[in-house]
């Protein structure tokens, strides 16, 4: 691997990409917790949990979930390949990929912040601030690689819809090709033969004339 093929973009967005997967896998994002007392109420005790992006989430929240830790993926991925020397077909540049992922991550995590999972009150935890600023590391780093290549989300809009134009235009209706023009020498002749046809008196030779030779009387 040469890490010099790497742009500034590129790294920044890697390094926001290994923030946000370190937020989202392996960080509690939030905490429960109140105080009680007993029946008598001559005893409290507090008690608190916490729990990770992945817990108590519902279902908008393992969507959200999933955006979020495929915008990692993206961002740390695309600078493996690289290193890597491997090249990746992709319908945009894969600077507008991460910069377009990152963004998407941000938004993901906001709104986990604040739409929070239960029905109790919650509190927010440090994981889920580290995942937030891996996101907008992320976001910048494909920003500024988008800059580097020259890359804007317009062009990389019109490629795609390039690219799904084409792909619908291959598949065809279902119509039968046009026939042939004529002439295109596709069909053979209505004769089946190969030659002229042959004259159509039938004969090889010139037709007599008309008076009926020189001897008539």
């Amino acid at each position: 691997m040469d890490a010099s093929k790497l742009k500034p973009g590129e790294i920044i967005a890697a390094v926001g990409a290994v923030i946000l997967l370190i937020g989202i896998l392996f960080l509690n994002w939030y905490s429960f917790g109140g105080d009680f007392e007993t029946a008598f109420g001559d005893v409290k005790f507090s008690t608190s949990t916490s729990i990770g992006a992945w817990d108590g989430e519902g279902f908008l929240g393992v969507i959200a979930n999933l955006i979020i830790l495929i915008a990692g993926v993206v961002g740390l991925g695309l600078a493996v390949v690289k290193l890597t020397s491997k090249s990746v077909s992709l319908p945009v540049a894969a600077s507008a990929l991460t910069a377009g992922m990152g963004i998407a991550a941000v938004v993901m995590v906001v709104l986990r912040i604040i739409f929070r999972p239960g029905e109790i009150s919650s509190s927010l935890e440090f994981g889920i601030f580290v995942a937030l600023a891996g996101a907008i590391v992320l976001a910048v780093g494909g920003w500024m690689s988008m800059k580097e290549e020259g890359a804007t989300f317009s062009e990389a809009k019109d490629k795609l819809s390039d690219r799904i134009g084409g792909d619908s235009d291959s598949k065809g209706d279902g119509a039968p090709p046009p026939p042939p023009p004529p002439g295109s020498g596709s069909e053979p002749p209505s004769g089946g033969g190969s030659g002229p046809p042959p004259p159509s008196g039938g004969g090889s030779g010139p037709p007599p004339p008309s008076g009926g030779g020189p001897g008539a009387a």
